[in-house]
């Protein structure tokens, strides 16, 4: 049943870059033309509050990015070494990425962790424990 999750996961993503205003930077930045740009953020509007604020002293787009946790920024990283995809400026604002962030504590990362693969690692192994092997 991951379609539900996905779907909210898409839900939280963009809100969250409306909330932060990366969403408008973004869509101007990449040359959006207005008439899209407007749809988009209509679209967007009534999810806004489900977005997280992120830290309201960083620019909108890293505001986002970080807001969204510890694979979001490992994907802006990357995307900063590319200024060919999302173009110079982008790439100069997400360069921050690289070196200029506050760690986290080991608990939030365990926590992390353990929560993504724990439930699925029980299932795998309660699967296995449930499958009946042929006898010879």
């Amino acid at each position: 049943m991951r379609g539900p999750h996905n779907i909210w996961r898409v839900i939280r993503v963009g809100s969250t870059f409306e909330r932060t205003g990366a969403m408008k930077f973004l869509l101007k930045r990449l040359n959006v033309p207005f008439s899209l740009r407007i749809i988009a953020r209509i679209i967007g509007l009534p999810f806004k509050p489900l977005g997280h604020r992120g830290d309201p002293l960083q620019p909108p787009l890293l505001r986002a990015i970080t807001a969204l946790g510890p694979a979001y920024i490992k994907f802006g990283q990357l995307l900063s070494t590319r200024p060919d995809i999302v173009g110079d400026e982008i790439a100069s604002e997400l360069l921050v990425l690289q070196d200029s962030l506050p760690a986290f504590k080991k608990k939030t990362a365990i926590d992390i962790i353990e929560a993504e693969l724990v439930p699925k690692s029980v299932k795998l192994l309660n699967h296995y424990r449930n499958l009946r092997l042929p006898h010879h």
